[in-house]
């Protein structure tokens, strides 16, 4: 399975999800953003860990930033862009950490058990 499919697919299934059937971006959005990212953690090839833990707070904001836009997008027009775009961004906080901790975490487990079928 190639990496960018649970990195981008599975926050935007939490993120469209969340909207459909609550009031915003939710904990069901955050918790697939972090699965999103440790999956493709997981699944990456080693050159390929650079681009999920460096993307994986990217992807967070981007999908949250999208979906909120298309699901509001009257309010982000004149003086709301600013104050909507904060509220965005400071919400997303601990869900852009969270996503990068989870894909450190997936590549320190991947490493350690590489190591550990080298060493016997």
């Amino acid at each position: 399975m190639p990496a960018v499919l649970p990195a981008l697919g599975l926050p935007v299934l939490g993120a469209l999800a969340d909207e459909l059937f609550g009031a915003g971006l939710g904990w069901l959005y955050a918790t697939c953003a972090v699965l999103g990212a440790a999956m493709a953690a997981l699944v990456a090839t080693r050159r390929g860990w650079w681009w999920i833990v460096s993307g994986a707070p990217v992807v967070t904001l981007t999908v949250a930033c999208a979906v909120d836009y298309l699901a509001r997008g009257d309010q982000y027009r004149g003086a709301g862009l600013a104050t909507q775009g904060l509220k965005l961004v400071s919400g997303q906080f601990w869900p852009m950490t969270a996503a990068l901790a989870a894909a450190l975490l997936a590549v320190a487990v991947r490493t350690r058990r590489t190591r550990k079928a080298h060493h016997g």
